[in-house]
């Protein structure tokens, strides 16, 4: 029930083709009680890294008072006072779209270990809640066989973003 997901594929935008599965966004739908567990863990972390500064200061996803309008406005910012200064400035953008899909579950409960220093049951929840999920795609009202994930974050799901977010936090 806490680790089973039920997707169901909903089209990115109406103008494209919809005999395309690229064309399809996985949303994940998990139980409300899964959900209200989640809640309780991002909580406690998101306050444990708040008070051992884990967070970088500039990150503006998923944090309270932060969003994309802080980083459009702060990245065109840095870059005028650094013409201005003399330096030069270059911009690399980054496409993260998979991320969710893209997360290695190892690799983020290592770093989660070694980098944040989580251990003991808080990182034993974490690798029980990351492993051994499963999902199956519904469609109308048929449904696929239940597979087991064996990468990504559960999309749709409240410590989804924040663990996807691992690449940032290296």
């Amino acid at each position: 029930m806490f680790k089973s997901a039920l997707f169901t594929p909903l089209i990115k935008k109406p103008d494209l083709d919809s005999t395309d599965p690229r064309s399809y966004r996985p949303i994940s739908n998990l139980s409300v009680v899964s959900k209200l567990l989640e809640r309780i863990v991002l909580r406690q972390l998101y306050s444990y890294l708040s008070a051992a500064d884990l967070l970088p200061r500039l990150q503006s996803a998923y944090r309270t008072h932060h969003s994309t309008e802080t980083a459009v406005l702060k990245v065109p910012t840095d870059i005028l006072y650094a013409v201005d200064d003399g330096d030069l400035s270059v911009l690399a953008l980054l496409d993260l779209s998979a991320a969710f899909d893209a997360v290695d579950q190892d690799i983020l409960l290592t770093r989660l270990k070694v980098s944040f220093g989580i251990g003991g049951a808080a990182l034993d929840w974490l690798q029980s809640y990351l492993t051994s999920r499963l999902e199956c795609v519904r469609r109308g009202s048929t449904r696929s066989t239940h597979k087991t994930v064996r990468f990504g974050v559960p999309q749709g799901s409240v410590l989804g973003p924040y663990c996807s977010s691992y690449t940032l936090l290296a």
